[in-house]
């Protein structure tokens, strides 16, 4: 890497947590993550589970966000059928292609942010698939 590059590299702007857009009546916004995990008691875990009054490792791997877990769904290897049942079939295919063979799906309602503003990313357990606007 080149001096320049490494300097402008520290000057890239960090991105901010914001609030989204509203969205239409009848319209929510969701976030899909997607992982691998040794079993299904794993996932829940890692999304629902903190040892004393600390949060959960999921919100801890997003220290852009407040998650509110109540808004929080894990699909464990089904993920294919899961996402057919909210999305178009296009919307569903390219997310599922985007997990990777990722056996694990999270789904965040946006409720989960509490109104706050938010910045969603990958963790080095979660790969970010987007935000996708479905019907309520």
């Amino acid at each position: 890497m080149s001096i320049l590059s490494r300097l402008l590299a520290v000057f890239r702007p960090v991105q901010l947590p914001e609030v989204p857009q509203a969205l239409p009546h009848g319209k929510q916004r969701i976030h899909l993550f997607s992982g691998n995990f040794d079993d299904v008691d794993a996932a829940m875990a890692y999304c629902f589970h903190a040892p004393g009054d600390v949060p959960e490792q999921l919100t801890l791997d997003q220290p852009g966000a407040f998650i509110d877990t109540s808004y929080v769904e894990v699909d464990f290897g089904t993920a294919e059928k899961r996402l057919a049942e909210f999305l178009s079939a296009e919307q569903a295919d390219h997310a599922f292609h985007k997990m990777r063979g990722a056996n694990t799906l999270i789904i965040i309602a946006e409720q989960a942010f509490g109104g706050f503003p938010y910045v969603l990313t990958h963790t080095p357990n979660l790969f970010y698939l987007g935000p996708y606007i479905v019907d309520v």
